[in-house]
């Protein structure tokens, strides 16, 4: 089975370097253009169904993806093992510079933030639930922390978590099966850049 990862596109908080971890906030006018972008890039990969977080920035570029890919709206479904990593005290607040945004992100478990450990647990929760659906091709739509914990995992360290600054938009694909697991085949792709051209997105 073949499964993108995607980030939800831009919100006004990201723009802002501003936690939002459960914060229901919506996209922007890019995150609107980077959707649409991500959803063109895959309108060719035959996927079958569209899963994502509940928060309504990941809905959203989830149902976009799916009209790209003409996609009934029935195609759409919410996992709430996708939602985003709890941020605890810190959500809502506003970082001096990305180098303290990307910090905190990284902190494995403090001041109330959901441990890594959960974090990751619900993640795998979700790419089972997705395989055991049978299809051969479908997009998860997530959020940089979570998904940041599970490529750091799945790349044993390599990529993700303190090492990966994930575009919104951004194309991870993963490859694998409930039996085998999952591999990552590609990471972090921009959904606009000329590198998605440069893959064959079907094999």
């Amino acid at each position: 089975m073949k499964i993108y990862l995607i980030r939800h596109g831009e919100t006004d908080w990201n723009h802002l370097m501003r936690f939002q971890g459960r914060e229901n906030v919506p996209l922007n006018e890019e995150g609107i253009r980077q959707a649409k972008a991500c959803g063109h890039a895959l309108s060719g990969c035959k996927i079958q169904a569209v899963y994502t977080s509940p928060l309504i920035r990941a809905r959203r570029t989830g149902e976009i993806i799916a009209a790209c890919s003409k996609l009934p709206e029935t195609s759409v479904f919410e996992l709430p093992e996708l939602i985003e990593r709890d941020m605890g005290i810190y959500s809502g607040k506003y970082m001096k510079s990305q180098a303290e945004f990307f910090a905190i992100s990284a902190s494995p478990d403090s001041e109330g933030m959901e441990p890594f450990s959960q974090v990751l647990k619900r993640m795998k929760q979700a790419l089972q639930i997705i395989a055991r659906s049978g299809l051969e091709s479908a997009a998860a739509v997530s959020h940089g922390a979570a998904i940041n914990v599970l490529l750091s995992d799945l790349s044993g360290g390599q990529a993700g978590t303190g090492k990966t600054k994930l575009y919104n938009g951004g194309i991870t694909i993963l490859t694998g099966s409930l039996e085998e697991g999952f591999r990552i085949a590609a990471c972090n792709l921009p959904p606009d850049s000329a590198l998605l051209q440069d893959i064959d997105l079907q094999k």
